[in-house]
């Protein structure tokens, strides 16, 4: 087996998150570890990730890298996204996200649907150049690149994808993306939100 790691694609200090954002990461975390029945290190063994990084996480005094995220997510049953959105009940009548607003999560990942709306849309400003463990979901996904070079896995089939492509797949396939080329790209990803029964 694997030795838990802390980060494997490196941490990021938890000033990266407005401390609103980063108490709403931390308290889903460990809502949704609480509602599955897991205890820390159970997730730890779930996630690859060592204990008293997950600890810390839901403590906010460390912030998770995007794969770090990934992972947390996928041993939770969900996926990053969700994890950013309000409890439900929370969600205002009208939530808009200005160009210059601070993403409120990792500096190169923007969540542009707060709350609890029925879909997520995420904006990857910069995609990052290594794939990530792919992942599975409830509900159905699609990609659509902004700017630059895109490849996306989804069950082992790779596509390659530029500037005013897309793509979408049933989100229980396993997948991930990442950038190809000089430049990082910059990736819409739009899902729906649904959550399994015990989560």
């Amino acid at each position: 087996m694997t030795p838990p790691t802390d980060a494997a694609a490196g941490t990021a200090a938890a000033s990266d998150l407005r401390p609103e954002r980063s108490a709403t990461l931390a308290a889903e975390i460990r809502r949704r570890r609480l509602d599955a029945g897991f205890t820390l290190v159970q997730l730890a063994e779930r996630s690859g990730l060592s204990q008293p990084f997950l600890s810390q996480v839901e403590n906010e005094r460390a912030q998770p890298s995007m794969e770090s995220l990934a992972r947390i997510a996928q041993a939770l049953g969900t996926t990053p996204q969700s994890l950013f959105a309000a409890p439900a009940g929370h969600a205002a009548p009208l939530a808009v996200v200005r160009s210059g607003d601070d993403p409120g999560g990792p500096s190169t990942y923007r969540p542009l649907v707060a709350g609890d709306a029925p879909f997520h849309v995420v904006e990857f400003t910069e995609l990052p150049f290594e794939f990530v463990d792919p992942w599975t979901h409830d509900g159905f996904e699609a990609a659509y690149v902004v700017r630059g070079r895109v490849e996306i896995d989804v069950g082992g089939t790779l596509t390659r994808l530029g500037p005013g492509d897309s793509v979408s797949y049933d989100a229980r396939l396993p997948h991930r993306h990442r950038s190809l080329g000089r430049r990082p790209a910059r990736l819409l990803l739009i899902e729906t939100s649904t959550r399994h029964p015990h989560l």
